[in-house]
């Protein structure tokens, strides 16, 4: 009887072990439950970049193979170089050509600068001649009004008459003389003067020619530098869609280049799971194509529309029967850890839940 007793005992024992682990793991399943919000409408997401060209030619490399790995800065496809070599040649001797016009029109401003100050010169001594000329005709004419008196009176003799009286003439011609002088002085002073307006104006078209010659040296190694098409990531190329020989107009895609380097994950989660989620929250992530990867994560943003806002026909409520339906907000997951060994692609269906509290 006190063996039974004993037995009964250790079977309560047990049923009250067995009963207090059920309650508590009931208690931790509920509790990450309420602590958390999860959706299995997720995936991987990452840019995918079309490679292009705004170079029209000739195709000679092709320097990649479909869904090979590229690194930053790889040379994948390469143009006919020939024809926009000649381009930039051609452009630098424009440059060349449009400094020395430069340079030209430089000197040739000195020159008349200096010419505009010798005939400024040449006038200021013209006009002090002419002063000086009327000085002598105003002098002349006094000493020859004299003489003339004198001579009438018969105190002077005809040849003293004669040389006073040419003396005055011969003042009168060289004031003419430093009159047409000083004016033809004064003409060349404009003359010089308006060349270097015009040697002005010619320096200013030889800085336009200079600013165009550089854009189109600009413009012709721009078009030589994207003759080589260069991997602007690390990642892996697919959708090859060039050969070589082939002639590729400008603006054509290549291939679609899909980048490793920032990869997420965009979860829609339900409108009515938003109400304790916020950005810096953790979140584990499962991916379906590796069932035993957890993957550590973080909510980045939060998408400032519903998907449906962003498909092709968005639903309009106004008209019609109206049907209230859950909105999904499409939410970006930053991974944090994640395993090196695992490739992780864009469009992988994921599993997120994030702990909210």
């Amino acid at each position: 009887m006190k063996a039974l007793n004993m037995k009964s005992k250790k079977m309560l024992f047990t049923a009250i072990a067995v009963g207090v682990v059920i309650i508590c793991s009931g208690s931790v399943i509920a509790y990450d439950d309420w602590s958390q919000e999860s959706t299995d409408d997720a995936y991987i997401d990452g840019n995918i970049i079309p490679l292009r060209t705004s170079v029209t030619g000739y195709v000679t490399k092709v320097m990649f193979q479909d869904n090979q790995k590229v690194a930053k800065g790889d040379t994948v496809v390469v143009f006919d170089t020939v024809g926009l070599k000649s381009q930039m040649i051609q452009a630098e001797a424009q440059v060349a050509s449009a400094q020395t016009e430069l340079e030209s029109c430089k000197k040739q401003i000195l020159a008349s600068k200096y010419g505009e100050s010798t005939a400024d010169f040449n006038a200021g001594s013209a006009k002090e001649n002419v002063s000086q000329g009327k000085v002598k005709v105003w002098q002349a004419q006094k000493d020859f009004q004299r003489i003339e008196k004198m001579y009438k009176s018969g105190a002077a003799t005809q040849q003293t008459y004669d040389n006073m009286k040419a003396n005055w003439q011969i003042a009168q011609a060289q004031e003419r003389a430093s009159d047409k002088q000083f004016n033809a002085l004064f003409a060349q002073e404009s003359t010089t003067r308006l060349q270097t307006n015009i040697h002005y104006t010619q320096l200013k078209q030889a800085l336009a020619h200079i600013k165009q010659a550089y854009a189109q040296l600009t413009l012709a190694k721009d078009q030589y530098k994207h003759a080589f098409v260069i991997a602007p990531c690390n990642g892996i190329i697919s959708k090859k869609n060039v050969e070589p020989g082939q002639f590729i107009p400008s603006g054509t895609a290549l291939a679609s280049l899909i980048s490793t380097s920032d990869i997420w994950i965009t979860a829609n989660f339900k409108e009515t799971q938003l109400e304790n989620m916020k950005a810096g929250q953790q979140a584990i992530i499962k991916i379906d194509a590796y069932p035993g990867l957890r993957i550590k994560g973080m909510i980045a943003s939060f998408c400032a529309a519903t998907s449906t806002k962003f498909s092709l026909l968005p639903a309009e409520n106004a008209s019609g029967n109206f049907i209230k339906i859950t909105q999904r907000i499409p939410v970006r997951i930053k991974i944090t850890k994640s395993s090196e060994n695992k490739a992780l692609l864009p469009g992988m269906n994921a599993v997120v839940s994030v702990k909210t509290k």
